[in-house]
């Protein structure tokens, strides 16, 4: 009896083994590695956890770094130098037409490449997890128009604050700008600040464009930098009088919109990007998709693009958002 259950065991675990495939696998040795080019923004942490927690599921090394100012270059240069041990799979956003030759060269030596928030369509990346940046721009117009409207404005003047060189911002901004025109003419963009993606640098440029421009009635943050909009309209005391659209959720920005500085705020389901864009590397570098059909030919394993989907925050449900507490 014993040597049948003993068999039957065995079976059991043979059977587990062969539909687990490459899962059961130790696979521990395997690095992925996540370079952003400003990595003590607060932004990445959703995205951040979302890649750890699928390193965490699938067994697998979890690495993120990149510079501490925001440094393009410098991103692309560090992926290089990484690109020489051998790591599995980089993880990373192309914030910069220049990403697209890194990608190239590092694929090159061995390593693939998932991008995620911002695509390289151009370049051989394996996936993109990420949202359609237009289509954000083009919500932007509409809620920033919906915001004036209810405030009994039929027209208006909208300033932007944005890091100026970032590529998948000013798709965003063309979206907006695509709205207004064929939506609702009567609003304008009358003014464009470069904030270098830095809250300090946001507030001091808000000022300005504010002083320069006292009729603006609404601001778009096109990056995630509302906290500095939201010290500035403070400051100036017009808090509630300047409409004001954010991009992306942690607390300071929640805290604006409770506060009324911030009326609302996108929120892209970051942490997918990052939980996706990871499990999506693990699966091509183990193999575990080449029975998709033509795939032997050059058909994709992967899917060119996957949107993570956005909705809005509001006072309404800021609460449901807010991991700490407002002082």
């Amino acid at each position: 009896m014993k040597s049948i259950i003993k068999s039957t065991l065995a079976a059991i675990a043979l059977s587990a083994a062969a539909v687990t495939g490459a899962y059961a696998a130790d696979v521990s040795d395997q690095k992925y590695v996540m370079v952003v080019p400003i990595s003590g923004h607060p932004f990445w942490v959703p995205i951040r956890q979302g890649a750890q927690d699928a390193a965490d599921q699938l067994g697998v090394q979890f690495e993120f770094t990149g510079p501490v100012e925001f440094d393009n270059i410098a991103t692309q240069n560090q992926m290089e130098q990484i690109a020489l041990t051998q790591p599995s799979a980089f993880l990373t956003g192309a914030f910069d037409p220049s990403m697209s030759e890194t990608i190239k060269r590092v694929t090159e030596m061995g390593v693939p490449v998932a991008t995620f928030d911002s695509d390289a369509p151009d370049s051989p990346r394996i996936t993109f997890v990420g949202p359609d940046h237009y289509n954000v721009g083009f919500q932007y117009g509409k809620k920033i128009v919906e915001l004036l409207q209810g405030q009994g404005k039929e027209e208006g003047q909208i300033g932007l604050l944005t890091a100026i060189n970032q590529t998948n911002l000013q798709v965003r901004i063309q979206g907006l700008k695509d709205y207004l025109s064929a939506n609702a003419p009567a609003y304008e963009v009358v003014a464009i600040e470069d904030n270098q993606g830095d809250d300090q640098i946001t507030a001091e440029r808000t000022k300005t464009m504010l002083l320069g421009n006292p009729d603006i009635d609404g601001l778009v943050v096109i990056n995630a930098t509302g906290t500095g909009v939201a010290t500035a309209l403070t400051e100036l005391g017009r808090k509630g009088e300047v409409m004001v659209v954010a991009s992306d959720v942690f607390d300071p920005i929640v805290c604006g919109i409770k506060d009324g500085a911030i009326q609302t705020t996108s929120a892209v389901n970051t942490y997918l990007e990052g939980f996706l864009a990871l499990k999506l590397a693990y699966e091509y570098v183990n193999n575990n998709l080449d029975g998709t059909h033509g795939a032997d030919v050059g058909v994709s394993v992967l899917p060119p693009k996957i949107d993570p989907g956005m909705f809005f925050i509001t006072k309404e449900n800021a609460d449901s958002f807010l991991v700490g507490s407002c002082s």
